[in-house]
């Protein structure tokens, strides 16, 4: 029974490891950009852990579409939160160097204070060298040269872009993709799908099993039951891979890749990086329910969007404790 319905079970554990010994790994533009929000320590090592299994990397022309076009956004995003804090720090410490009264701060403290809002100003000034100079996109790019798959021609990603709408019209939305619809409109929202139909051919082409890393947290990757994600992939993502390509599919976020990886490989990860990626995963799921439960004002409501139910509320799973790679603890994907 398990093997006529896997798409609707965790992998066994004998299963899990083939596909971590002989599968290809695969990173959603998300995880790639998400390493701009990391610490320094933490981006190397995440660096350091794709370069060391470069030779089973391989990434759709979508992922690395998306990567390359807004790496440059991301940057600057992470440069605006930096001048942000900044800003606010400077506002409170001239509020207390203008007043006669309390609060007062030692000179030991004002030299603390000081002192964090320079090494702020350090990091910020690192972090847009990284637009025009960026060593961590030029080490990825080594490692996904000759890896990427193909550029569609027009006609064929026109055809993708038909397609991706035809199944989000379905009475039952086909993952992945539907649930970008509403905030992306077409043919915007058709990128996860054109990704997928790429793996599908890259898994078919080389005969082999993927594990897919993505931090995109919505409905349309992971299975939900009453606003709860499971920790799996979506089964119908799952079903089909299967039979287009006749190999396994898996899926993870940041984290839950990470603990498997320690699990599966001869790989040390250090906790706090753990930590660090959970925080950072925890704090886009909390963005993600402040969008969702936002109501869309009715002016701007389009008539293509209400075919297609947006996705539902997410909200983090309880612990789940498992001798194989458990549910994700932030929420979204797990092992």
């Amino acid at each position: 029974m398990r093997k006529a319905f896997h798409q609707y079970f965790r992998p066994a554990r004998d299963e899990l490891n083939q596909l971590w010994q002989q599968g290809l790994l695969s990173f959603d533009a998300s995880v790639l950009l998400n390493v701009y929000g990391y610490s320094e320590k933490t981006r190397e090592d995440l660096v350091k852990f794709i370069e060391k299994h470069a030779e089973r990397v391989r990434l759709p022309h979508q992922f690395g579409l998306e990567f390359a076009r807004n790496r440059s956004s991301v940057i600057i995003k992470q440069v605006h939160s930096y001048l942000r804090v900044e800003s606010e720090l400077k506002k409170i410490m001239d509020e207390i160097a203008s007043t006669r009264d309390h609060p007062f701060l030692s000179k030991k403290s004002t030299r603390a204070f000081h002192a964090i809002r320079h090494e702020l100003e350090e990091r910020r000034k690192a972090m847009e060298k990284l637009v025009g100079a960026d060593p961590y996109a030029d080490r990825m790019f080594e490692i996904f040269e000759g890896r990427v798959g193909r550029c569609p021609t027009l006609e064929e990603r026109s055809q993708m872009e038909a397609d991706a709408q035809a199944r989000y019209a379905n009475p039952d939305p086909i993952p992945p993709g539907f649930a970008d619809v509403k905030e992306k409109g077409f043919p915007d929202a058709c990128g996860d799908c054109i990704a997928w139909l790429q793996l599908m051919e890259i898994a078919k082409e080389e005969k082999k099993g993927v594990i897919l890393v993505i931090d995109d947290a919505k409905e349309d990757w992971w299975l939900v039951a009453k606003s709860y994600k499971l920790g799996l992939p979506r089964p119908e993502l799952r079903e089909e891979f299967t039979r287009v390509t006749g190999q396994r599919f898996y899926m993870y976020n940041s984290e839950s890749f990470l603990r498997a990886a320690k699990e599966f490989t001869p790989t040390e990860i250090r906790d706090d990086v753990l930590e660090e990626v959970s925080r950072r995963i925890a704090d886009e799921i909390a963005a993600l329910q402040a969008v969702l439960l936002k109501p869309m004002p009715a002016e701007t409501e389009r008539s293509d969007v209400q075919k297609i139910s947006g996705p539902s509320d997410l909200k983090q799973p309880p612990a789940v404790s498992d001798s194989t790679p458990s549910a994700d603890k932030s929420g979204p994907p797990a092992e």
